[in-house]
């Protein structure tokens, strides 16, 4: 059995969708740390111009780095509007925006009991759309050492989880030791190549934004096959 572990992000990106989709299990990281520079709480769109511009779910912050992810609250309600107009704004003329707005509408009605939720049901409507039915499990849920800090901690994930085999995004070869990875735990790297798919409105390819742009542009069916092909 192959697991995987991350950070929730919203609407991820497609790496981070192709490493889920690998495995048989993801462990959904939500007893961390938040980190304001990461993409946990936000992602990467484009606008209709074709500028880069981050959406960010605004989070109580008083206090923040003492709380595990789960803990932390949405600051201003309001940000689910301002995301909804923004998406509509940029993407509606796109081709296929009237197969993704309405997916988009309803997730933006719905109000959310802190970040941690906001973030996971936008992950959970990725993978709907993109045919992912990885088996997802929650940090919070399981049993292991809590002392333990990265690498370590994530050694305990995987066996936890009674996996034989870890998939692991390239970054973490800073810090993992390989040599943990034994007596029944296989480690294995996802080495993830960008796919290109046509942009609306560009000539350039911009890559590493949010899983929702090359829904717009390539439907559910579309983005699907972008992660079973081979990148070209």
């Amino acid at each position: 059995m192959i697991a995987s572990i991350h950070q929730p992000s919203y609407f991820p990106w497609l790496g981070l969708l192709d490493k889920i989709g690998k495995s048989d299990v993801h462990i959904v990281m939500d007893e961390v740390q938040l980190s304001d520079k990461a993409y946990q709480h936000r992602n990467i769109f484009l606008t209709a111009d074709g500028k880069v511009k981050y959406l960010t779910i605004p989070f109580v912050k008083k206090d923040y780095l003492n709380r595990s992810l789960r803990e932390i609250q949405i600051a201003d309600d309001g940000w689910r509007q301002q995301h909804a107009n923004f998406i509509c704004n940029t993407y509606r003329k796109h081709p296929f925006s009237r197969e993704v707005l309405p997916l988009l509408e309803q997730y933006y009605s719905i109000t959310y009991g802190s970040l941690f939720e906001a973030v996971v049901a936008s992950m959970r409507l990725a993978f709907e759309c993109f045919g992912i039915a990885t088996r997802i499990v929650l940090q919070s849920e399981m049993q292991y050492d809590r002392g333990l800090r990265r690498g370590e901690l994530v050694v305990a994930l995987a066996r936890a989880s009674g996996a034989d085999c870890y998939l692991s995004g390239t970054g973490a070869q800073a810090y993992l030791d390989e040599s943990q990875f034994k007596d029944g735990l296989a480690l294995r790297y996802n080495h993830f190549t960008h796919p290109r798919y046509p942009q609306k409105g560009r000539t350039q390819f911009c890559s590493d934004l949010s899983c929702l742009d090359a829904l717009f542009n390539l439907g559910t069916d579309g983005a699907r096959r972008l992660l079973e092909e081979p990148a070209s």
